[in-house]
């Protein structure tokens, strides 16, 4: 009887020396590359897990952070769902990982963000580094004692990057009311007129110029939420008469050019040019959405019927054409053919629940955060066995066009990933931008001459172009 006491603290010290073994066991499975936080406007929060598992696991337990998750996502990086149990009580979820090397968990829970009338708080206690995206009405009041290790924005979105530990930050929807906020607002507003003048040289800008003047005018009188207001339209405007402007340039550029073509041609272009003197007229004054309208009925005259065009051929021309017609139409089949495969996947894609327009996905942390060294491993960046003709093409446009934006990079580099074709739906779920917002990035692009777009089945498709600039 004196060694049963013993003998149960050593069995019981065996018993927990196996679970704390298997528990540390289990952590040395996988690895977490990212942890990315999107807060949705209503409070709630979208998580997601990129995972690096080791070669020949089939299982993995990881704790989840938040409570009352649901609406829980988990496959590989071929989009394939996996199999997982979820216990709401330790919030571990269980997933039979089937070997694969790498996972993707994604959820949504209401319980990162306290809200308290307009005075929001978002908290947590992380275990891991991770990157957070706030609403795009929010207004950040206070830090908290960590310090973001990274802030960087895209598409006018706030995204923040933490260490681990205990991390808050404290916001308000809409309008902060304070005079810092204001000044803030005015400031930026102003540092974005700078950059549209310098960079569209002659652009008209004065209404911007009045909405900025009275914004000064509200702080001056302590009405912070009308500066704050004024502020932010005074840069939305700058953006909007910004990309009127180089699009009204384009098609008034266009219409000049299609029209001396046709002159050539003995076309009567007498209304056509009746239009492009009115659009120059209305682009001097800085009416930029009349000047592209007048040159769009420019364009429009020109479509003149079939029997009106002069022949500029003879038939013995014609028929010399006729096998070069027939071998351009060959390669041109071979070319689609090769292609179709892969648009045919992005097509299918569609009918994912987290690749639709009326849901909110999450991009990859690691496509948005900097190299920390240059030989970091990027690990959920998709690896091209060989440089393809894509690649070449997407690494000498960044590389030759100084002009493009980070976000504009980004969004190239996501649509070389997709093998050179991505729907609108998808880029905009994957960097969570609005629609306004990505459709002038792809304008601009398309401007540049990098892209193209198509319409498939109602759906904006995004291709990169590959023909001669």
């Amino acid at each position: 009887m004196r060694l049963f006491g013993p003998v149960i603290a050593l069995i019981v010290f065996v018993i927990l020396s196996v679970s704390i073994f298997d528990k540390g066991f289990s952590q040395i499975q996988y690895q977490v590359n990212s942890v990315f936080i999107g807060i949705l406007s209503n409070g709630d929060s979208i998580v997601q897990y990129d995972l690096r598992l080791k070669s020949n696991t089939s299982e993995i337990t990881l704790p989840l952070i938040g409570g009352n998750i649901n609406e829980i996502l988990v496959r590989n990086y071929l989009s394939k769902y996996l199999a997982y149990t979820f216990n709401s009580v330790t919030n571990e979820i269980n997933i039979n990982s089937q070997n694969e090397s790498q996972i993707r968990i994604t959820y949504q829970t209401p319980d990162l963000v306290n809200k308290q009338e307009r005075e929001w708080s978002f908290l947590i206690d992380s275990a891991f580094p991770f990157t957070v995206k706030l609403p795009n009405d929010a207004v950040v009041t206070n830090l908290g004692e960590q310090s973001p290790s990274l802030i960087r924005k895209l598409g006018g979105q706030n995204l923040l990057s933490f260490d681990k530990g205990r991390i808050s930050i404290d916001y308000v929807i809409g309008y902060a009311g304070t005079r810092e906020q204001a000044t803030i607002s005015i400031n930026s507003a102003e540092l974005d007129l700078a950059k549209a003048e310098s960079e569209h040289l002659g652009i008209n800008l004065g209404s911007v110029k009045d909405i900025l003047l009275n914004a000064k005018i509200a702080l001056n009188q302590s009405n912070f939420i009308d500066a704050e207001r004024l502020a932010t339209n005074a840069s939305d405007l700058s953006s909007t008469i910004t990309e009127s402007f180089e699009v009204s340039k384009d098609m008034m550029s266009n219409a000049t050019r299609k029209t001396e073509e046709f002159q050539d041609m003995n076309v009567d272009t007498s209304q056509a040019s009746q239009f492009v003197s009115k659009s120059n007229i209305e682009f001097s004054q800085g009416n930029y959405r009349k000047a592209i309208e007048y040159a769009t009925l420019a364009l429009n005259s020109l479509d003149v019927p079939r029997q009106e065009q002069p022949v500029l051929y003879s038939s013995a021309a014609y028929l010399l054409l006729i096998p070069l017609a027939v071998s351009v139409g060959f390669f041109i089949l071979r070319k689609y053919k090769k292609k179709s495969n892969a648009r045919m996947q992005d097509t299918v894609n569609k009918n994912d629940p987290y690749n639709s327009d009326n849901q909110t996905n999450i991009y990859k942390e690691n496509s948005f955060i900097e190299q920390q060294s240059p030989g970091e491993e990027q690990t959920n960046t998709k690896v091209i066995p060989e440089k393809s003709n894509l690649q070449n093409f997407v690494s000498d446009a960044i590389r030759q066009k100084g002009n493009l934006k980070p976000e504009e990079k980004e969004i190239l580099l996501y649509i070389l990933e997709k093998e050179g074709a991505a729907f609108e739906g998808q880029i905009r779920n994957k960097f969570i931008l609005p629609k306004t917002s990505l459709w002038r990035l792809i304008k601009r692009l398309e401007r540049e001459n990098l892209i193209e777009v198509t319409k498939i089945g109602g759906q904006n498709l995004i291709k990169l172009k590959l023909s001669d600039k």
